[in-house]
């Protein structure tokens, strides 16, 4: 007998994988077209003896009977012809045929004589691998409404299905003779995009269970007729399987950490933003299943690379992906920290109810959110009145653990200042897109710009309010422009009662920590250094710029005319529409208050956590000093090379190998150097758990073109300004800028701020349109452009351009 039915079990070796496959599916339940197989032999003998198919026709007639289908598939299943490591596909020959037995015995010759096409030597030939005989499947025709193929594992996406579809029958995808639609089904939210196969959710469960029972990723042709859901054929994936694609980015994140961390900053970090997103998860509605789904993403908020924090942005975007708002969320955030890079898949198929309940759940939160601001405060000032009064080590302690509760455990009260800044201002963007188009983002901007008593503008006004003082002292002013920083300083120290003293005392006291790098630990401040906040005064009082009050209330005043403007606008556009106007005007004051106050919030929260740090940084060095007393470490810097955990052993001896951690400081600080000299993109991609060196990575999608004229990047503050260029590197350069100079440099964080009463306008190559220097921008009405890929490198000192913030463009002029 040459001829079996796919109720048997057949053997590859007589009948080919295809035949084999098939088979197995059809015993164990799968959707199969009825169908059966000739085997090698009949092919061998056919061509050894030359014989034709008399042999044949009674046992085909037969089996053909058993069936008794008006059309038929036969199709070739070659030995070797579907390999795991290989496929055949398309080589050899299929034909569609009628139920008359000599159109079908035709068309099984033809598949037989394709095993000695020209196009088939050729691939063998290619691929090494060697056809061992031919057998033939026979199936009844499905004549299907769609056909397609089901690839279980997407080469786009690591955790969804990829499905490519033709209407009718699936030939014309093998031989591209149309373009297929595609599609994904998305494993974790269980989310088919664009799927318009009505009722295919069959074919998601089949596609899933031929994966299971097979173990390995499969290729799946399949049929769909009437509803009902046929597979066709079933083979292993035979692509070499890639690790997903992670999208990495130092935006935004690199404004509070620009340096290399430490392993104890990391450890820190890595930790505490796990606990930040989950807290952020549950504030964008996710489900405690989604929570659970999706832990691997939260464990990988973060990640280092050249020992400077990255955000995993891949991970990010999946995160949010799975809130009912996912789309503006993911834009929201993308906004807030200044990212235009890689893939963003979203999640649109959440449920009405879902998106009701998110809704009513941000607007009950959004009424605490001044109390959760309000407690975050006030546990940061208690943290800050222990560690000021703590004298023994168990004192030290105690804080060190107090720390570490309330940044891994007690975040959620600042992550409500961030969630509420970035959502409000998202949607107040969306309002002012409907009235204004292409000038949108200049008119967002002048609504939230000068925020009534925003916290990131005190510094410089006390600063300003010092020179003022000094300046009713000739003796004292006359010192302070004459002496070198540290001098004065010390000069200062035998006028005990002067009112400058004093309130410079005041301002180290209340801003001191305040500076670049205030997170890194081991940076220094002005508190630590008064001679630098000296020094920094000395520059601001050579720029002889203005009352930094004055200028925000101008700023503010311009702010209520835009909100004026706007008005007009809503009424003229809405003449015939009462009711739309006047819930146009209700929305437009309300997200304007929001935004404001969610901004403002975010800056009280980023002011305490600067103060944490900076205590957390006082009880670091109390126990690092101890410890050297104790010949635990070396040196009081070496506790900055270990873990918190391993902090925490080592306080209460707790650790589980007792060993001296000498020798290991020793080398994590060649390994920490060694790292640090590594320059990695800002945006770049790699393979998960792929471990990248610099040299073999370009910057994901961008490329500087340092001759080019027109630079575009995202309006942080609007208005349009020609004038000269100064590139500065730190904020420590502030004395080359000249009145009308507008400032260029890579980043800007909290230690900038003394310097925008002194600059005409500002561009910044990192950061987002919530970034410290876009809301300080606004704060003082400086025309600001952020996100500027490479403009530190294209522009020069002296330059000339024009900015057109409203715009985001920057002409530089010849």
């Amino acid at each position: 007998m040459y001829i079996e039915s796919f109720q048997h079990k057949l053997a590859v070796s007589m009948y080919g994988e295809k035949a084999a496959n098939l088979a197995r599916m059809t015993q164990l339940g799968f959707p199969i077209p009825p169908g059966f197989a000739i085997s090698v032999q009949a092919f061998e003998k056919n061509r050894g003896e030359g014989c034709g198919l008399s042999f044949l026709r009674e046992e085909l007639k037969e089996a053909l009977g058993n069936i008794n289908a008006p059309h038929y598939m036969v199709r070739s299943s070659a030995i070797g012809e579907d390999g795991e490591g290989h496929s055949f596909a398309g080589q050899l020959e299929s034909f569609i045929s009628s139920n008359q037995l000599d159109e079908i015995c035709g068309f099984i010759e033809k598949c037989w004589r394709s095993y000695e096409r020209e196009n088939v030597a050729a691939y063998q030939q290619s691929s090494q691998q060697k056809l061992g005989g031919m057998g033939v499947v026979i199936q009844q025709l499905v004549d299907p409404d769609f056909a397609g193929v089901i690839f279980t594992r997407s080469h786009l996406h690591a955790d969804a299905m990829l499905i490519e579809y033709v209407t009718g029958h699936g030939e014309q995808l093998v031989s591209g003779a149309v373009n297929p639609k595609l599609f994904h089904y998305d494993y974790k939210s269980e989310h088919i995009e664009g799927d318009d196969l009505h009722g295919f959710s069959d074919g998601i469960r089949c596609a899933m269970d031929i994966e299971k029972h097979y173990g390995k990723p499969m290729d799946i042709e399949w049929a769909l007729k009437d509803g009902v859901f046929w597979v066709v054929q079933a083979r292993p994936i035979t692509t070499k399987w890639k690790e997903p694609t992670v999208f990495w980015s130092n935006t935004n994140v690199n404004e509070n950490y620009p340096d290399p961390l430490s392993p104890l900053l990391y450890s820190i970090a890595r930790k505490s933003y796990y606990h930040y997103f989950k807290n952020l998860a549950r504030l964008f509605q996710l489900s405690e299943s989604d929570i659970i789904r999706l832990e691997t993403s939260f464990s990988n908020v973060i990640g280092s690379w050249g020992a400077k924090m990255y955000y995993n942005m891949s991970s990010i975007h999946e995160i949010m992906s799975a809130s009912p708002f996912s789309t503006m969320l993911v834009k929201s955030f993308d906004n807030f920290v200044g990212y235009n890079e890689g893939q963003k898949s979203v999640n649109t198929s959440k449920k009405r109810g879902a998106k009701v309940q998110f809704v009513r759940s941000f607007l009950r939160l959004d009424r605490t959110l001044l109390a959760h601001v309000e407690t975050f405060e006030n546990r940061a000032d208690r943290y800050a009145e222990h560690v000021n009064s703590s004298i023994v080590m168990d004192h030290h302690r105690h804080n060190f653990h107090q720390f570490m509760e309330i940044r891994l455990h007690s975040w959620y009260h600042a992550s409500m200042a961030d969630f509420f800044a970035m959502a409000y201002h998202g949607l107040l963007g969306k309002f002012c897109q409907r009235y204004f188009k292409e000038e949108a983002t200049g008119i967002q901007n002048k609504l939230i710009q000068a925020i009534p008593n925003l916290i990131s503008s005190k510094p410089v006004i006390e600063m300003h309010d010092i020179l003022v003082e000094l300046q009713k002292d000739e003796v004292m002013y006359s010192a302070f422009h004459a002496m070198e920083a540290g001098e004065f300083y010390a000069f200062l120290q035998n006028h005990e009662t002067h009112d400058v003293k004093g309130r410079i005392e005041r301002y180290l006291l209340n801003w001191g920590f305040r500076c670049s790098g205030e997170l890194m630990l081991r940076a220094e401040n002005y508190t630590e250094n008064p001679s630098s906040f000296i020094a920094l005064l000395q520059q601001y009082a050579k720029m002889g710029s203005g009352d930094p009050e004055q200028l925000i209330l101008k700023k503010y005043q311009e702010a209520i005319a835009t909100q004026k403007m706007f008005r007009r606008k809503i009424w003229t556009e809405n003449t015939w529409n009462l009711p739309k106007s006047l819930i146009d005007l209700f929305l437009l004051k309300i997200l304007v208050k929001k935004a404001s106050k969610g901004i403002s919030a975010r800056e009280r929260v980023r002011l305490k956590q600067a103060s944490l740090y900076f205590h957390f940084k006082k009880t670091l060095n109390q126990i690092s000093k101890h410890w050297v007393e104790k010949g635990i470490i070396l040196e009081q810097e070496d506790i900055y090379f270990l873990t918190t955990e391993e902090i925490a052993e080592l306080l209460d001896g707790s650790s589980l190998l007792k060993q001296s951690v000498k020798p290991i400081i020793s080398q994590r600080k060649l390994d920490f150097q060694r790292e640090a000299s590594l320059a990695y993109p800002d945006d770049f991609s790699s393979s998960r758990g792929e471990d990248v060196r610099p040299e073999s990575l370009t910057a994901s999608g961008l490329n500087i073109d340092k001759n080019a004229k027109v630079l575009h990047g995202l309006c942080a503050c609007g208005g349009t300004l020609q004038g000269t260029v100064k590139v500065l590197h730190s904020v420590m350069e502030a004395d080359k800028l000249n009145p009308g100079d507008i400032l260029v440099t890579r980043q800007t964080d909290p230690g900038w701020v003394v310097v925008f009463p002194m600059i005409h306008g500002l561009i910044v190559e990192r950061g987002g349109m919530l970034s410290h220097g876009a809301i300080v921008s606004r704060e003082f009405g400086i025309p600001a452009v952020v996100g500027v890929p490479g403009i530190t490198e294209i522009l020069k000192d002296g330059d000339q351009i024009t900015l057109f913030a409203d715009q985001g463009k920057i002409v530089i002029h010849d």
